[in-house]
């Protein structure tokens, strides 16, 4: 017997976004089931999960980008597709498969968050239902739509629905640890400038999700990853060696900053380490400045800087935005980056990134905006990425970060 449970609710923090598309995209139709389960089970490879994802989509559909990991590429696999829609558009589907430690149950279920109402242009529900297994079959609606007009908006109208499906459960019986495993399956519709929801056909109605994230290939996908990766183990996050007080990256900043700029504190708190904010200002607008940095760490068995084509992936020739790496006379890496503000994005950011040998470092990023609330009044900002770079360059971090580590 099975129980269901209604609530309002919103957004998970971020919700599902449209998934970034690939660099180059593919035109396939959808493989059938059977070609899925062909590939010997579990999908480990990008190209057979893909292809389990695709042959749960109706017969037909079009789908013109596609990307994933299966397990043999990660302990954490997934699939996303853009599936032709009704609209002439796409529709994002995705589908993630993982494990976590401890109690799965804490954090199974819909979440607790708002009533669904529609406050701020959001319309949600979840419907939770227990498994005659003890499974959780957890189904989310939302949709959100907004005419840019309220606080913080920044003019321009959205408007777009999704649907997030999770079958949640307990791990595999050959550990002896309470363990969790979760899939994950997401629909994500911008309609923003089309039709409305009321015109839109899924790709997937209610009925075929819930079915579609229950398919055996994910459980099969669990399997495998269990006899790949063993018992998932519980994240450790160690402190920061260096521990070094906001007021001080602000005072640092303050004495490097060049002549003409203005520079304000922005307080979050005494007991604020390692990050720091404050306003620049040459006289045509403030814009908002982020410093971190960061200790040294035991760098042995992982992967070097000098083994990375790419420090900042960001830099992709499609994304608008531009990096320059270069290696100090002291050993360290410079990362310099800018994404420059867009007619489609009025936000920029401008950054200068430093790595030390003993691995520490030191971060400074500018953008364009005045707080996070409101839209940027100017285009550009008051120091440069290469302003940014000296700055960062300067050995005074350096020293900081020495004399606060513990």
């Amino acid at each position: 017997m099975s129980t269901t449970v209604k609530r309002g609710w919103r957004r998970r923090a971020a919700l599902t976004a449209a998934i970034a598309t690939v660099a180059a995209a593919t035109t396939m139709g959808a493989a059938s089931a059977s070609a899925a389960s062909g590939q010997g089970g579990a999908p480990g490879t990008e190209q057979e999960i893909v292809a389990a994802l695709t042959g749960l989509l109706p017969e037909g559909t079009e789908i013109t980008d596609a990307y994933g990991q299966g397990y043999l590429d990660s302990e954490y696999p997934f699939a996303a597709v853009e599936a032709g829609d009704s609209t002439g558009g796409t529709t994002t589907i995705d589908v993630t498969v993982s494990r976590s430690a401890g109690d799965w149950t804490e954090w199974a279920g819909c979440p607790d968050n708002g009533d669904g109402t529609g406050e701020d242009g959001f319309v949600a529900d979840c419907t939770e239902t227990e498994l005659s297994d003890g499974r959780l079959l957890s189904v989310n609606t939302w949709e959100y739509e907004t005419d840019g007009s309220g606080e913080g908006e920044d003019g321009e109208p959205f408007h777009a629905i999704g649907w997030d499906v999770w079958l949640e459960g307990p791990g595999s019986a050959e550990f002896e640890s309470e363990t969790g495993r979760s899939v994950y399956l997401s629909q994500y519709k911008e309609l923003t400038g089309s039709a409305g929801a009321d015109a839109y056909v899924p790709v997937l109605d209610e009925q075929q999700l819930t079915e579609a994230v229950q398919a055996p290939v994910w459980q099969e996908l669990l399997a495998a990853l269990d006899a790949e990766y063993g018992e998932p183990a519980e994240e450790e996050w160690e402190e920061d060696s260096a521990q070094i007080p906001a007021a001080e990256l602000r005072d640092a900043f303050r004495a490097l900053a060049p002549e003409g700029i203005e520079v304000t504190d922005v307080d979050h708190g005494a007991d604020e380490v390692n990050s720091a904010e404050l306003l620049t200002d040459d006289g045509k607008g403030a814009a908002l400045l982020s410093i971190s940095a960061w200790g040294p760490w035991d760098a042995s068995g992982e992967e070097g800087f000098e083994d990375v084509e790419d420090i900042e992936s960001f830099d992709d020739g499609e994304s608008g935005v531009e990096c320059a790496d270069s290696v100090l006379e002291d050993g360290a890496e410079l990362s310099v980056c800018s994404a420059a503000p867009t007619d489609e994005d009025p936000v920029g950011l401008w950054w200068a990134t430093v790595y030390y040998p003993d691995g520490s470092g030191i971060d400074i990023t500018q953008t364009n905006l005045a707080d996070w609330e409101n839209a940027p009044v100017r285009a550009d900002a008051p120091l440069t990425a290469d302003q940014l770079a000296e700055i960062a360059t300067d050995g005074v971090w350096a020293d900081l970060i020495a004399q606060y580590t513990v």
